[in-house]
């Protein structure tokens, strides 16, 4: 019969049985380092202690009207600063459009969701009435 193998702090490799029974990943980290500041959650509860508040997101969702551009440059600085925009936005609403900023354009271009696109924090409701009031102002106007 043969003799059970023991284990005993003589003869065990820490390091080598952490090796045989560890998870080693080869794959590139697909971690974006340039946010580490801003979810450290010391750095947030420290704004939080000055201000009061928590932090929302860093850049608000910016709609414009682009038609005035006219060169390849600043048609190419408006898609980029739509992406960035669009980065800027909190992950599980990024999924919501599909992770494609134009699917969230698209979105925002139909009035059918203008009640949606408030509760998702995209449209300021107060912006909205505030540009009611100024179009109902303007239609008093011309009459």
């Amino acid at each position: 019969m043969k003799t059970p193998f023991l284990r005993t702090m003589y003869n065990y490799d820490r390091d080598a049985a952490s090796n045989e029974s560890g998870l080693h990943c080869e794959d590139a980290s697909l971690t974006q380092q340039h946010f580490k500041d801003e979810t450290d959650i010391n750095n947030i509860l420290r704004q939080f202690n000055i201000t009061g508040l928590l932090s929302e997101s860093p850049l608000s969702p910016r709609y414009g009207d682009f038609t005035g551009i006219v060169d390849y440059h600043s048609a190419l600085n408006a898609v980029i600063a739509a992406e960035d925009g669009f980065n800027a936005l909190p992950a599980d609403l990024r999924a919501t459009f599909g992770n494609d900023p134009e699917q969230l354009i698209n979105f925002l271009d139909d009035p059918k969701n203008k009640d949606e696109a408030i509760r998702l924090g995209l449209v300021d409701q107060k912006l909205i009435e505030n540009e009611v009031k100024i179009e109902a102002e303007i239609a008093s106007k011309d009459e």
